[in-house]
């Protein structure tokens, strides 16, 4: 982690999308791995940057990237939206597992519910079933408690091992995600800034842009600068006809002289400049089962 919290420290309270069992919740416990920690669950991206903004969570886990699927997009124009300081950083490698009833089998299945990712995620496996429908849930872990509910045998979810756990079901098949070096980058969001020293530092930072940019005139306060640009993908803004924010990511801090003037600089090319945070690189890393008390 990050940091760890003494015996008679209260516990870290770090808001995630999703119930106990989800990927934000495994991203949580790796991160603040060595700490006490109560997860605050939040239904949508929204609930989660509320529940920090309001101090109901001490820091949020939200996912940004995976090395399939590409940016997650809601999370960054939240970003945007309702901002908040970026405290680190993890990569969390993501196994999906099938998930039912004790006692049923994969022929018996004839509806699979996950989150979209997840479904994204797993399409080859998905279009070999024959005769199975699919549908879109809010969660993963949240498809695997729905299905314990209702007590149905003939569904399944797509989720976590830690989730089959959880809610006391069984594993069908494991490792169902196209590629098995599937990791999701989560961001640890913060109430408030804080400087992390001399620590190896990344920056990310989001534009808003009037039109389609042309990314090599744009991004010249950084290239003449030569500094090296981790991340550039500019997206269109779904709910602001004709604009675009433009997602940027460098080694550094924002307080370096260099970086500064930079960013200075490429605030002129933009019509907004949002720097969100200079943290720690973060480490990839393998999700643990853990037994709750």
């Amino acid at each position: 982690m990050a940091g760890g919290t003494s015996l008679t420290s209260p516990p870290l309270t770090v808001a995630v999308q999703g119930e106990l069992g989800s990927n934000s919740e495994l991203a949580a416990r790796e991160y603040f791995d060595g700490s006490e920690v109560t997860i605050v669950p939040c239904r949508t991206f929204a609930a989660l940057f509320d529940a920090v903004h309001s101090e109901t969570a001490e820091f949020g886990m939200a996912p940004v990237d995976n090395s399939m699927g590409g940016s997650i997009h809601e999370v960054w124009e939240l970003l945007v939206d309702t901002p908040l300081p970026i405290e680190g950083e993890i990569f969390l490698r993501i196994s999906h597992c099938l998930i039912s009833h004790r006692g049923t089998r994969l022929t018996d299945i004839r509806r699979i519910y996950s989150h979209p990712q997840a479904l994204a995620q797993c399409r080859e496996y998905l279009s070999s079933q024959q005769d199975v429908d699919v549908e879109e849930v809010y969660d993963t872990a949240g498809a695997v408690k729905m299905i314990a509910e209702r007590r149905e045998r003939d569904t399944a979810a797509i989720a976590s091992a830690q989730a089959a756990a959880d809610y006391g079901m069984e594993i069908l098949a494991r490792d169902l995600q196209v590629r098995q070096d599937n990791f999701t980058r989560f961001l640890v969001l913060s109430p408030k800034e804080r400087e992390h020293g001399q620590k190896t530092l990344k920056t990310t930072a989001i534009a808003a842009l009037d039109d389609d940019p042309h990314l090599p005139d744009l991004l010249t306060p950084l290239t003449d600068r030569h500094l090296e640009i981790l991340k550039s993908e500019p997206h269109p803004c779904p709910n602001r006809p004709w604009k675009h924010l433009l997602y940027l990511e460098f080694p550094g801090s924002a307080r370096d002289p260099e970086i500064s003037a930079a960013l200075t600089e490429l605030q002129t090319k933009t019509k907004q400049l949002w720097t969100l945070g200079s943290y720690p690189k973060g480490r990839h890393a393998e999700p643990h089962i853990r037994i709750r008390s």
